[in-house]
């Protein structure tokens, strides 16, 4: 409300009315006199490079000769006018300055005039009135404005303490998209926005990847390309310009050469204006977060400032939010670790290390997507899958999916294939692969955005014995921290596979001779409980042969002791090849060898002689080599083993005394 002291009265309209035409006049003077006082103050120098002169001294010659003599739509061209001056900076302070310089001015005008004092004090006095009165008006609208601006800025900030709230809500209970989502909703819902969207890349990525969107107009994004490449037209829009320049770009009409690829899509949504800011995380990642009003709404001045401090608070969330994410998935490989190290100290086979490996893994870590151990397969190009745990299991476990071969396009070009065959650690991000493109439209739930393969190797083979994979949708998944952890994992299996080889060695030394490899007497007598089992089952009878190298001792007079244990060597070899499945043969030292077969005809005893004689007639190019063999029969002679060897060895040496008289 005007107060009533700068009311102008009748006579006082009538008195300005009467000198209009003079006073105007001094407008266009003090249009120079208030360009000087702007070069003179270096707060407003943005403005004198940014407006032509010329043009901003016929706007203020125009808006001062109105304040005089308003014309019809002054009061909508003032309200423009103060709108002007407070987005170039003008504060109610400088306006009072201005129009204290404007009275001067015009004051000295009125001196000059040639007229009445007592009419020269009345114009004036009621200059004076009129210039309070527009100054008054020109005021009020600055306050509008700020107030306008300041609730502007509220609901700003009121977003971004809601979002800072989310820190103290969540903490680590929220995954990274989940919380982009939200701040998303909370900015379109605080500052009443249409559409929000928020994006990422890395250095060497060609388009953003939208993380999160919200608001009415999402279907927006449908398909929408915006490239990091500026040199392209996906790449040189308002957050292309916000990315290639690292500052806050506000747009407030889409009617630019620049919104050209969109500016169809955005008249279908209704969409007239973005404000866009970009920024860094400590991984080198680019962000990148867009805000669209609808058509005819404008953001607010000086919103960039606003915009930098949302994305410092955005910024600090996610850094907060990775951080929480890599510490609790850090926490569940080590408990992963620990499990799979307190079931690795019962020293397992390494089958069941493998699958206990991938369950326990799978378990402990959600976020995996797909976890799995291959091992090469001898016979052909493809590797075989033994375990594997989470989305797609059944998939890598009944199908031929990876291939050592790299002109295998893509099964030969995994991760699993290239670390089987480089034996090292393969880390890749499949989504900057176009090769997988084809392969994941055959299978969509094996889609991951990284993968980490690391080799198992066992001492004395050269090539890896399996390939441990891990697969994540999460495209940053694999830190320097989660590596270590899987390198510790994997160290864990190859020395429980080598505990397991060296005890299975030892009990294999245990059971077996050292010379010729065939089965020892222990082994033997386990083997013959077995048999006698089978036997009984069967209802068959078990022979027992014992046998010994007639002429080994002249063999190894001959051609020395180095030479008779290569043709022990031969003769077990020998010994194996002859008999049948079920059946054993082993060396009970020297050159004796034990044998129990299993046999329905006697003469089938007949039959393995003549075979092992026929064998051993062509062992050695450098001398015949004879043998003697008796035999005992289970359970027609004897239950018992050592009463059975007893018989054969009896019989044994009859042979030899018949061979010898024959000789």
């Amino acid at each position: 409300m005007i107060p009533k002291f700068i009311e102008l009265s009748k006579e006082e309209n009538e008195i300005i009315g009467k000198y209009s035409s003079v006073l105007e006049k001094r407008a266009d003077v003090f249009s120079d006199k208030f360009i000087e006082w702007l070069k003179t103050n270096k707060r407003f120098s943005h403005i004198l490079e940014k407006y032509p002169h010329d043009k901003m001294r016929k706007g203020i010659s125009i808006g001062y000769k109105s304040i005089i003599a308003p014309s019809k739509g002054w009061e909508e061209n003032f309200k423009h006018l103060s709108e002007v001056h407070y987005a170039i900076g003008l504060s109610s302070d400088d306006l009072i300055e201005v129009y204290d310089m404007y009275f001067d001015d015009i004051g000295d005008g009125i001196e000059a005039l040639e007229i009445d004092p007592s009419e020269k004090l009345m114009l004036k006095c009621a200059v004076r009135k009129r210039l309070e009165k527009e100054m008054f008006d020109h005021i009020n609208v600055f306050q509008e404005l700020q107030k306008r601006v300041l609730e502007d800025r509220e609901r700003f900030y009121k977003a971004i303490t809601d979002i800072s709230k989310m820190i103290n809500e969540y903490e680590d209970n929220i995954s990274l998209e989940n919380m982009l989502g939200e701040i998303a909703t909370i900015v379109v819902l605080d500052i009443d926005l249409d559409l929000v969207w928020i994006g990422n890349a890395k250095p060497q990525d060609k388009w953003m990847n939208i993380i999160a969107s919200a608001g009415k107009a999402t279907g927006y994004l449908k398909d929408i390309k915006i490239s990091l490449d500026p040199s392209t037209p996906e790449g040189r829009g308002p957050a292309g310009i916000a990315l290639m320049t690292g500052k806050p770009y506000v747009l407030n009409d889409f009617d630019v050469t620049i919104f050209n690829p969109w500016k169809e899509r955005a008249d279908a949504y209704n969409l007239g204006g973005s404000a866009n800011v970009s920024f860094k995380t400590r991984d080198g990642t680019i962000w990148n977060i867009s805000m669209y009003n609808e058509k005819g709404k404008k953001f607010p001045e000086k919103i960039e400032d606003l915009l930098t401090d949302l994305s410092i608070e955005i910024r600090f969330l996610i850094e907060h939010n990775k951080k929480e994410q890599e510490l609790k998935k850090l926490r569940n490989y080590e408990r992963a670790l620990v499990k799979i190290q307190r079931l690795l100290i019962k020293n397992p086979p390494p089958e069941m290390i493998y699958n206990s490996v991938v369950r326990i893994i799978n378990a402990y870590t959600k976020n995996s997507h797909t976890i799995h151990i291959t091992v090469p397969d001898p016979n052909s190009e493809w590797m075989k899958t033994v375990a594997a745990a989470g989305e797609g299991a059944d998939i890598f476990l009944n199908s031929r999916l990876i291939s050592t071969d790299p002109q295998r396009f893509p099964q030969g070009q995994f991760s699993t294939s290239k670390c089987f065959r480089e034996g090292r650690v393969v880390i890749m991000n499949p989504q900057n692969e176009p090769q997988f493109v084809k392969f994941w439209e055959i299978h969509p739930e094996l889609s991951i955005r990284s993968v980490g393969s690391w080799p198992i190797f066992e001492k004395g083979i050269k090539n890896p014995v399996a390939v441990l994979t891990i697969g994540s949708r999460d495209p940053d998944y694999f830190s320097e921290d989660l590596i270590t952890l899987v390198d510790q994992t994997v160290s864990s299996i190859e020395m429980a596979i080598d505990q397991y080889r060296s005890k299975e060695k030892i009990e294999w030394m245990g059971l077996h001779d050292p010379l010729t490899g065939l089965p020892n007497r222990s082994f033997f007598e386990q083997s013959f409980q077995n048999a006698i089992k089978r036997a009984d089952r069967e209802k068959k009878n078990l022979g027992i042969g014992l046998m010994d190298i007639d002429n080994f001792k002249e063999y190894n007079d001959t051609f020395g002791h180095i030479a008779g244990d290569e043709l022990l060597k031969r003769i077990g070899l020998s010994l194996s090849v002859i008999l049948r499945g079920g059946d054993v043969v082993a060396r009970l030292g020297g050159d004796e060898f034990i044998l129990h077969v299993i046999f329905d005809d006697p003469k089938e005893l007949d039959s393995i002689t003549a075979r092992i004689r026929e064998k051993l007639s062509s062992v050695d190019d450098k001398m015949t080599i004879y043998f003697s063999i008796g035999w005992a029969v289970y359970p027609l002679e004897s239950k018992e083993l050592y009463e059975l060897i007893d018989i054969a060895d009896k019989r044994m040496y009859d042979q030899k005394r018949i061979a010898k008289k024959g000789v």
